[in-house]
């Protein structure tokens, strides 16, 4: 017997606006910790992605909030680690000091 899967959408759902990233590469970079302004502990690293043998790598940074990815990383993870991470993404715009515009692409570690 053949059935019939019917999806509902309900119009006043949660709205979502996220955008995310997956990215597998190697780790570029040692794992370096700071602290905020309120004492929150953060730490960044690089990740290397080449998407063909012959392409360019592209390099990502990411920072990560979450102490248990944090203490895994820096236990277990080292420098040229092949590594899947997924990210929270989010591009940010700025000001140079010579007044040209910019922006910046900000990766939070999510997973």
């Amino acid at each position: 017997m053949l059935r019939q899967q019917v999806r509902a959408f309900h119009a006043s759902s949660k709205r979502m606006n996220f955008s995310k990233m997956t990215i597998v590469g190697r780790i570029g970079s040692d794992f370096t910790e700071y602290t905020s302004s309120n004492n929150n502990k953060y730490l960044k690293y690089s990740i290397a992605s080449q998407p063909r043998r012959d392409g360019p790598t592209n390099w990502f940074n990411i920072t990560v909030f979450s102490d248990p990815q944090m203490n895994f990383l820096t236990q277990y993870v080292r420098k040229g680690a092949l590594v899947y991470v997924e990210a929270d993404a989010a591009n940010y715009s700025f000001e140079r000091e010579d007044g040209s515009k910019g922006t910046s692409l900000s990766l939070v570690q999510s997973m």
